[in-house]
């Protein structure tokens, strides 16, 4: 996060928030899911008694494992030539969020026009969400996809409008 102080002969908006993600992290995190892949097949080689249900198990396994394998590889290869950038942050007027991976995500609104965010919990699919009510009626899911503070985000949201209603907690959702 990148804070930067308001100057007040400055008609530039001050920026609160930045959160910013290349797509070569991305690259990384699938090289090592390519790796726990491999180890967890291995263990299950290793420890796992022979037995008509483990070679029917191992079956299919020899055909996913490597499935899934190079579909891994070719994502990490694609985010690290790609190597894209997410970018969310929040100045004293805006609210913008540029998701590389999916448009769906991406906007940028007025700070004041932001009546509140809620975040939910669904116990029966076990999915969270995170959604933003404007004003207008419109309703705008935050991406579940990237690390970012959820604490400095709603910190930095309440300093540029604070009649924003945000959650109590940031990492808290209401079961519905």
């Amino acid at each position: 996060m990148r804070q930067t102080a308001p100057n007040p002969s400055d008609s530039e908006p001050t920026q609160l928030y930045l959160y910013e993600r290349k797509q070569r992290h991305t690259a990384l995190v699938l090289l090592l899911n390519m790796g726990v892949l491999i180890a967890m097949y291995a263990a299950a080689r290793k420890w796992i008694e022979p037995s008509e249900a483990s070679d029917q198990l191992f079956y299919w396994v020899n055909i996913a494992v490597p499935v899934v394998e190079l579909c891994l590889l070719l994502l990490a290869i694609y985010f690290w030539l790609k190597n894209g950038r997410f970018r969310m942050s929040v100045d004293t007027n805006r609210f913008t969020v540029d998701d590389p991976i999916s448009k769906t995500y991406s906007f940028s609104v007025p700070v004041s026009e932001i009546e509140g965010i809620r975040q939910t919990y669904r116990n029966h699919t076990n999915y969270t969400t995170t959604v933003m009510y404007m004003k207008s009626g419109e309703t705008i899911q935050l991406t579940p996809n990237y690390n970012y503070s959820r604490r400095a985000l709603y910190d930095a949201l309440k300093e540029a409008n604070p009649t924003i209603q945000l959650p109590e907690h940031p990492y808290r959702f209401k079961q519905v």
